[in-house]
């Protein structure tokens, strides 16, 4: 009698050594990693079962069940009723089960449990399924001037459309990330929150980069989502500066002007006076300067 319980508990305690080993490295892959909200994902449930046969595979989000697959009954798959939760019958079995319309209050701990026919060894693997809702616009990049003037403070301000989690905005100088620039989070009444940050930068006219500046504001949610938006100032335009008119002797503008009098006087001055004055004049000065004397003469007052 007691020999036959030592044989019992012998192959009770071998059975169980035997169940340890025959299951390992159990562990849950979600793809995708980063589920967008109303989006789908696949809960991946791996392991090794060393050779022994499947029992059941059990799928919880939190404490709950949601679906279990258990190859020896039929039908072989169950769905447990979870709010929130719609499975894809068709895509689930034994290795995944697939979800479809997942919502950003899902966003939680999920686990399989995976339990060996025979020693009934289980083990566990649990993942964070993070569902996000990205921002449905870009960023928004407004200056409180057009224009600005070396010495002057440039402010701007970036702000994100609402989303989940906090969009990251980063602002950029000339393609250069400012780092002093700080975030700040604002929440909605649904849940989601909007971004925004300030800038506030002294112009100098190093930060011109050919003739250019150009202020950015990067907006990024892990990697799904990226958009930016910029704005381009450009080098200040100053007043034309008049020509500088000097009296001197030695300026062409001086020279121009009295050449410009003595023309005037040359060819006007005789129409001035009585028509016999204007004749004798004529006549006096008529074989020494003669109509083509008169051109050249012109012509190089008119040269300077």
């Amino acid at each position: 009698m007691l020999g036959r319980g030592m044989i019992t508990v012998s192959s009770l305690f071998m059975m169980l050594i035997g169940g340890v080993t025959s299951l390992r490295d159990v562990r849950l892959v979600v793809e995708p990693a980063t589920v967008i909200r109303g989006g789908t994902a696949a809960l991946i449930c791996y392991r090794d079962m060393q050779g022994a046969p499947l029992y059941t595979v059990k799928w919880y989000r939190g404490n709950h069940e949601f679906y279990r697959f258990t190859p020896l009954e039929e039908p072989n798959n169950r769905v447990f009723g979870l709010p929130g939760i719609y499975v894809d019958m068709n895509q689930s079995n034994g290795t995944q089960v697939f979800l479809r319309r997942l919502d950003l209050s899902l966003a939680g701990n999920f686990s399989c449990e995976v339990t060996a026919d025979s020693s009934f060894a289980t083990q566990i693997a649990t993942k964070f399924v993070d569902i996000i809702a990205p921002p449905t616009l870009g960023p928004v990049l407004k200056a409180d001037k057009d224009r600005y003037q070396p010495g002057e403070i440039l402010r701007a301000n970036c702000t994100s459309s609402p989303g989940r989690p906090a969009t990251n905005l980063t602002i950029y100088i000339n393609e250069d990330p400012l780092r002093s620039s700080e975030t700040s989070l604002h929440p909605t009444e649904s849940g989601l929150f909007w971004a925004s940050v300030q800038v506030n930068l002294k112009v100098t006219p190093e930060l011109f980069h050919a003739g250019r500046l150009r202020v950015g504001c990067v907006a990024t949610v892990y990697d799904v989502y990226k958009k930016s938006a910029n704005l381009d100032f450009f080098t200040p335009e100053t007043d034309p500066v008049p020509e500088r008119i000097t009296l001197n002797g030695g300026s062409s503008s001086s020279r121009s002007f009295n050449s410009w009098i003595f023309l005037f006087l040359l060819f006007f001055l005789p129409m001035l006076v009585s028509g016999q004055g204007y004749e004798t004049f004529d006549t006096a000065f008529g074989d020494y300067y003669d109509e083509e004397v008169r051109e050249n003469i012109a012509l190089s007052l008119v040269g300077g």
